[in-house]
């Protein structure tokens, strides 16, 4: 019977250290946690899976990180389904998710949902991804202006293929089509290579797309890069114009397509300071500077205040977006 109390003591000693420790993993003094898995709110294959995994890569390769960071695809509602899981992570040091403007847009599209992303904690912005529009090789489509006539002269003809209706490659579209008048279809998939899939076999005509998304297909000359959607060329692709070069002027609305890095609600401020640390140091390695400038991409950073400021204004601008373009709510 002694033995029993001693166990059944001990027992309860361990449960409340446990209870103590907030029921999460626990990070050591220095805020590092004992591990960390990554959610992502696409599909394997996905952008933001394959981005994800590439990041995890280069620390691992510059040995920021040891070991493995495990990616969780919650991939239900086009990013709904991450947010809530992230959501029930609260307190958590070691889970942190992968954001895209994804993230801001379909909160707005859905008066569903219960889940706000203002309570999610901003650890740091790493990157801009610039976007092109691309046609496959064989494509009569020259310019940017080539599509457009031809989709005002054959109304939802023609088909752009893209990933969720919340992304940004379809508010670029959508942006496109409300300022030149042209009307088109958008076939979503969950993976970009499904997307391209869709081009080369004349599914779709057109996409919009990160160079990083169909960099083998542009430099083996299955594709090609037709306009640069923003006001800002893109260093990688000089010959490639501009959609306002080309009189097509779509305003400072268009979303940039930011990658991030966001914490679950009430993460402790060491771990979130870790991690900070950790994608700060990581932007600052020859390592990256090499896989921005492959994948014509941008580099940016920031953290704290000014990641918050960003999503801020990114949410604002995304706003006034949606209701230009009557995406309403359901």
């Amino acid at each position: 019977m002694r033995a029993i109390r001693i166990t059944t003591f001990a027992l309860a000693l361990a449960v409340t250290a446990f209870a103590a420790a907030g029921c999460n993993p626990k990070a050591s003094a220095s805020g590092k946690p004992a591990s960390t898995s990554v959610v992502v709110h696409t599909a394997p294959g996905g952008g933001s899976d394959v981005f994800t995994r590439q990041v995890i890569k280069l620390m691992q390769q510059t040995k920021l990180i040891s070991g493995n960071w495990p990616v969780n695809n919650q991939s239900a509602g086009a990013s709904i389904g991450a947010m809530s899981y992230l959501n029930g992570k609260s307190g958590s040091s070691t889970t942190i998710a992968a954001i895209t403007p994804t993230w801001l847009v379909t909160p707005m599209t859905l008066h569903t949902t219960t889940v706000k992303f203002d309570t999610f904690q901003p650890i740091a912005e790493i990157l801009v991804e610039p976007y092109m529009m691309i046609v496959p090789a064989n494509s009569p489509f020259k310019t940017a202006n080539d599509f457009v006539t031809a989709a005002k002269a054959q109304p939802d003809h023609y088909v752009q293929a893209g990933g969720s209706l919340t992304a940004v490659d379809s508010l670029d579209g959508k942006a496109l089509q409300a300022n030149t008048g042209a009307k088109w279809k958008y076939l979503t998939f969950s993976d970009v290579g499904s997307r391209i899939t869709a081009l080369l076999r004349g599914d779709a005509q057109v996409m919009i797309a990160s160079p990083v998304d169909v960099a083998s297909e542009l430099k083996s000359g299955k594709f090609r890069a037709i306009a640069v959607v923003g006001a800002q060329a893109i260093p990688s692709y000089p010959a490639v114009p501009t959609l306002k070069a080309e009189g097509i002027d779509l305003g400072d609305s268009l979303p940039a397509e930011f990658r991030g890095f966001v914490g679950p609600p009430n993460m402790p401020a060491s771990a979130l300071a870790y991690y900070q640390g950790l994608f700060a140091k990581l932007v600052k390695t020859p390592q990256w500077a090499s896989f921005v400038a492959a994948n014509g991409d941008i580099s940016q950073y920031a953290d704290g205040a000014d990641f918050k400021a960003l999503l801020t204004d990114q949410e604002k601008s995304l706003s006034t977006l949606v209701s230009q373009l009557n995406l309403g709510q359901s």
